[in-house]
């Protein structure tokens, strides 16, 4: 059973990324928090195989989150997809610069986002170009 960490400040996007990984027949455990201070301190704790991040939040935002928790040996190598509602390139280039392993945009396809998710779940380096190619196209 894999433990995923959904960190976005729109709740119903964990039930989305939740019904993602069930198309893609992901056996897991979803934890959702809605800012980066306290996605680094659940990170921090142990115990996650993925989590998914998004940049624009309130108090701590992802940029910020990202950065602490490569920093932090306890959490330095746990895969970060960042999903995100912003199209800015740099962003993206930001985003994977500070060690996300893909960017992917809001809204998006949930198989999409579910194969995404499995893959890297498995240790799939290669995630298809999701860093800018893939916008998946509403839910």
């Amino acid at each position: 059973m894999k433990r995923i960490l959904v960190v976005d400040d729109d709740p119903p996007v964990a039930r989305l990324i939740g019904a993602a990984l069930k198309a893609a027949n992901v056996e897991h455990v979803l934890d959702h928090c809605s800012d980066g201070g306290q996605a680094r301190l659940k990170v921090a704790q142990g115990g996650y195989d993925l989590v998914t991040l998004d940049l624009a939040m309130p108090l701590m935002d992802g940029f910020e989150a990202l950065e602490q928790m490569r920093n932090n040996p306890k959490c330095a190598n746990v895969p970060v997809i960042v999903i995100t509602s912003h199209q800015d390139p740099e962003m993206h280039r930001r985003a994977l610069e500070l060690g996300a392993m893909a960017v992917l945009t809001k809204p998006f396809q949930l198989q999409a986002v579910g194969d995404i998710l499995a893959k890297a779940l498995a240790g799939g380096e290669d995630l298809g170009g999701a860093s800018s190619g893939l916008k998946p196209l509403g839910v």
